[in-house]
């Protein structure tokens, strides 16, 4: 039988949350036809030369505008071991207590983390909140690592940077992943990209 595990992302806006969740989606098969043509449809509009998985779950309409994520929406998807339910939690700061509220049944926290900019005060503040909340094992998604070149070094001051605040939070199951949300790096299936990085798939 299949466990279920909750999940929440976390991290500042734009760090690629929606995104991730979309391509967690998407790769999983758990997306139909009609919102995947829906979703294809739109990004044409905007006028991407890709398909922005982030609309997946992006459904109020002020959301769709502003391209931010606003209240808490809540996904299902599965793979052949697993059955999951994440929390796509708003990133901007006027919206933290949504984040709050998506994060508050979650067993683990995804923290995004955009590899241009490194660990920003929301990042720690949602890291802070999530062990307040009481979850102990949180996944370090270091996201656009492809904007970067896939830089080893950017890479490892990052996760240490991060492992020693998650110390000081008294967490210390972290586990911490180079990925592109975007291209599907690391996402659903390990990606040749990552040369001397380990990751590890839920």
């Amino acid at each position: 039988m299949q466990t279920l595990l909750r999940l929440a992302t976390a991290g500042s806006v734009d760090d690629g949350k929606s995104t991730l969740i979309g391509r967690l989606l998407f790769d999983s098969k758990a997306v139909m036809e009609d919102q995947l043509a829906a979703v294809e449809r739109t990004s044409k509009e905007r006028g991407h030369d890709y398909t922005d998985l982030a609309l997946v779950t992006d459904g109020l309409r002020s959301e769709r505008e502003q391209g931010i994520t606003i209240d808490v929406a809540y996904r299902y998807f599965a793979t052949p071991k697993r059955k999951f339910i994440i929390a796509d939690t708003p990133g901007h700061i006027q919206y933290t207590r949504n984040m709050v509220t998506g994060t508050s049944t979650a067993q683990l926290a995804i923290v995004l983390v955009d590899a241009r900019h490194g660990l920003l005060e929301q990042s720690r503040r949602h890291a802070f909140l999530a062990s307040l909340l009481g979850i102990q094992h949180i996944v370090l998604a270091v996201n656009k690592m492809d904007l970067i070149d896939w830089d080893q070094q950017k890479f490892d001051d990052i996760r240490d940077e991060f492992h020693a605040f998650a110390a000081r939070l008294d967490v210390h199951d972290v586990t911490t992943i180079p990925m592109s949300a975007l291209q599907g790096d690391n996402v659903v299936t390990k990606s040749a990209n990552t040369p001397g990085t380990r990751a590890r798939r839920c």
